[in-house]
């Protein structure tokens, strides 16, 4: 009978397994390692699925970009390699198609731009947005308001600042103050009316210094031209099938401007859809060579623990024998077999797991304000983090003990094996 509760029975365990201490140390660094590099690249994995997953936001929102490069396909007498360029009315057909809830569009960027306040000279980028475009685009404010059709319409010179910009360039973290500044963005002076921040929507058309203006006062003051655009954004209905959406636009623009219904080449259309299809592809990938590449390297801790203890049933034999011939009924040897491998087993695993764990409560430390810089909390609030999920901690700890038990079968079975007249032949 396995005795759980007799201290005695404890006692006998760890005087044989300490009998060569060296010889179970040793044996156990297989699984300890094997425990620490599965914990800890199994929470390496699926945090940073987590942290992409997390940056791509809402996953019911179907959002697609269109944007535009050289044909590739000669068409109705049009050459191949001949560029060509999107224009707002291009905008307006796209949005009476059916399914589409909101289509905007990106009008001229420049992204090596120069911004003066306050006598001071700064780097920046600046773009031109329509008011669609800023919804399509995660552009939330946290001072002030967002550009407006009537902006569009009068070509106002006002602008939106980033967060970072007014944080880092204007070095004001009261952004109300902000508001109301005028700075001239390459020798045109704009009102800032806004400071946003952008939300997670997989994709991002600004960097953290990036000024935005309305499209056509940019394209006016730059003499671009109102009608040339640079991107489409579509939003379409919960409910719409997004490929189709996508078929329907390239259709449209496919007979404006006389280009092959074939040349995907010169139509670049890519939506969030298809980019988490592809990053849960990948990092389920990733999970899976982490389980196989962990539990084989655990395999092998226990396989040595395995060959160890057979080496100990071998050196018992005089001991099992005596048991046996005392009247020890094969339950108990299999239990006395099976407990020492166990605890070897369990004891590696637990300071191995224990190991991981605490690097990576380190690593979260370490790395998440690096990633996040700034928005650090906001990334704890949103529970993203290195540290291996409590449920996989839980099914991890789970095959160690299944390890463990495995880890004693073969001596166990070995070990009811023994006649005890044999055994007690040997020297």
């Amino acid at each position: 009978m396995i005795r759980i509760f007799d201290i005695e029975w404890w006692r006998e365990i760890f005087q044989s397994l300490g009998r060569n201490k060296k010889r179970s140390i040793f044996t156990s660094l297989g699984v300890i390692w094997g425990t620490f590099m599965l914990v800890l690249l199994l929470g390496a994995g699926m945090g940073i699925s987590g942290i992409v997953t997390k940056q791509l936001g809402d996953s019911s929102q179907k959002i697609s970009f269109i944007s535009t490069d050289a044909t590739s396909i000669s068409y109705k007498g049009m050459p191949a390699g001949r560029w060509w360029e999107m224009r707002y009315r291009d905008l307006e057909e796209i949005k009476k198609i059916p399914g589409i809830r909101l289509a905007g569009a990106i009008g001229y960027s420049n992204w090596g731009g120069k911004m003066v306040c306050d006598g001071t000279s700064y780097n920046i980028s600046y773009t031109g947005y329509d008011a669609a475009f800023q919804e399509i685009d995660k552009i939330s404010m946290i001072a002030g308001r967002l550009l407006n059709d009537i902006d569009m319409d009068m070509r106002r010179k006002v602008c939106l600042l980033s967060k970072w910009t007014a944080e880092n360039i204007l070095g004001n973290n009261d952004y109300q103050q902000v508001l109301g500044k005028k700075v001239g963005i390459d020798g045109i002076y704009y009102t800032v009316v806004g400071v946003y921040e952008k939300g997670q929507s997989g994709f991002t058309f600004s960097s953290p210094n990036t000024v935005i203006a309305p499209y056509s006062t940019i394209d006016y003051l730059h003499n671009h031209g109102s009608s040339e655009i640079s991107m489409i954004g579509i939003l379409a209905e919960r409910n719409a099938d997004l490929k189709m959406l996508e078929n329907a636009c390239r259709s449209v623009l496919s007979d404006i401007h006389t280009i092959s219904p074939e040349d995907d080449k010169a139509l670049m259309v890519f939506n969030t859809e298809e980019l988490r299809q592809m990053v849960d592809g990948l990092f389920s990938g990733v999970i899976f060579l982490t389980w196989f590449v962990g539990a084989g390297t655990l395999l092998a801790g226990i396989i040595g623990i395995t060959n160890i203890m057979l080496i100990i049933v071998r050196e018992r034999r005089q001991e099992i024998g005596v048991r046996r011939a005392l009247g020890a009924k094969p339950v108990e040897i299999v239990g006395q077999v099976l407990a020492e491998s166990s605890v070897l087993t369990l004891l590696a695993g637990i300071f191995g797991m224990t190991a991981a764990l605490l690097t990576q409560g380190a690593l979260d430390r370490i790395l998440l304000p690096i990633i996040f810089e700034d928005e650090v909390e906001m990334a704890y609030n949103l529970g993203i983090s290195l540290q291996l999920p409590f449920g996989t901690a839980l099914l991890a700890f789970g095959i160690i003990f299944a390890g463990s038990l495995a880890a004693g079968a073969l001596p166990a079975y070995k070990a009811i094996k023994i006649s005890a007249v044999d055994a007690l032949r040997e020297e």
